[in-house]
C-alpha cells in the first residue's frame, strides 16, 4: 500500500465529522489537532486496524502520533505494511 492510499484512508475517517478547511492540508495537519479526548484516538487506531490490516500495532503507533503529522504517520504506516512486502 502506497503513502497517498493510507493518507486517503485516513482522512475518510474525518470527513463529515471534521469542517473541510481543516482537511485541505490533511498531510501537514498535526495527528493530535483533530483528536478531542483521548477515545478519539483509540477509536482512530481500531479505524485503521480494520482498514489497513492487524499488522498495525497500535500500542507503537499510539504513543508516536502526539508528534506526528497525518502525513509522517502515513509514512511510518506504510513502512509497516510493507515490512513483510518486501
Amino acid at each position: 500500500m502506497d503513502r497517498d492510499a493510507v493518507l486517503s484512508t485516513m482522512k475518510a475517517n474525518f470527513e463529515g465529522s471534521v469542517p473541510p478547511e481543516k482537511l485541505q492540508h490533511f498531510a501537514e495537519t498535526k495527528a493530535v489537532d483533530l483528536f478531542e479526548e483521548s477515545i478519539d484516538v483509540i477509536n482512530f487506531l481500531f479505524y485503521l486496524e480494520d482498514e489497513l490490516g492487524p499488522k498495525i500495532d497500535a500500542s507503537q503507533i499510539g504513543p508516536a502520533m502526539a508528534n506526528m503529522t497525518f502525513g509522517e504517520l502515513a509514512t511510518e504506516l506504510c513502512r509497516v505494511l510493507n515490512k513483510d512486502e518486501t
